[in-house]
């Protein structure tokens, strides 16, 4: 949660120190003509490479090697977007993260034990997004934003040919920022970097709820991470 209240700030700041700009009350006639003549809605669409930030510990090295593959996967992204003031705007997104790992004979323990393992992990974002845009160049925009919604994980796996699901909802922050290049007025191609930061302390498996037990130490605080961080290119539409 630490890193979650960082990024805030740091998206604070960049766009807090432009809080006037975002309302629409601090630039001349002539800049203010060139931001309202932006689109006023936009539907960004966009994919691209995602790694979850899992790292479980105590794992042999067959199995951990196993586990990075899985921990990385590939994004798709929507997000539609409104802007009553010139360089701020509100709107909606969603974030699907999919990741798949095959492999026969992994070493699970120190016994030497092999297992044919198969795992397939799912995880939904969905919630509201606030953002500020400023100019960059002439035909470039730079793009920030923080959103906040739920998190639906769904995890499958098969060892040796027996089934397991985890299935969890939870909550999760969304900051980001991108750059995209307008070659149409109304159509542009962006990159976007971004951060969901995310973890569960409850989860169903295999239909029973499991409750992760919480130390006796105030200060100590276990869970089990989702967080993951993206980098993604796509197109942009505007209205």
């Amino acid at each position: 949660m630490r890193i979650a209240i960082l990024f805030t700030l740091l998206l604070l700041a960049f766009t807090g120190a432009r809080a006037g700009s975002v309302l629409g009350d601090d630039f001349n006639e002539d800049e203010s003509h060139d931001y309202n003549g932006m689109p006023v809605m936009r539907l960004a669409l966009e994919t691209g490479y995602s790694q979850w930030i899992y790292n479980p510990t105590g794992l042999t090295p067959s199995y951990e090697r196993y586990i990075n593959t899985l921990e990385t996967g590939w994004d798709f992204a929507a997000q539609t977007a409104w802007f009553p003031w010139a360089k701020g705007g509100v709107g909606v997104e969603w974030i699907w993260f999919l990741s798949k790992s095959r492999r026969d004979g992994v070493i699970v323990d120190t016994l030497g034990t092999q297992v044919d393992l198969s795992d397939r992990v799912s995880t939904v974002y969905y919630g509201p997004t606030f953002l500020s845009r400023l100019q960059f160049g002439r035909f470039g925009l730079i793009v920030g934003g923080f959103g906040a919604g739920l998190v639906d994980f769904h995890y499958t796996w098969y060892a040796n040919g027996r089934r397991s699901v985890v299935d969890a909802t939870t909550y999760g922050f969304v900051p980001q920022v991108g750059w995209e290049y307008s070659f149409y007025r109304l159509v542009s191609m962006g990159i976007n970097a971004r951060a969901l930061i995310s973890d569960m302390d409850d989860y169903t498996y295999n239909g029973k709820k499991v409750t992760i037990k919480q130390p006796d130490d105030p200060h100590y605080w276990r869970f089990i991470g989702l967080s993951r961080f993206e980098l993604n290119a796509g197109i942009r539409f505007g209205l």
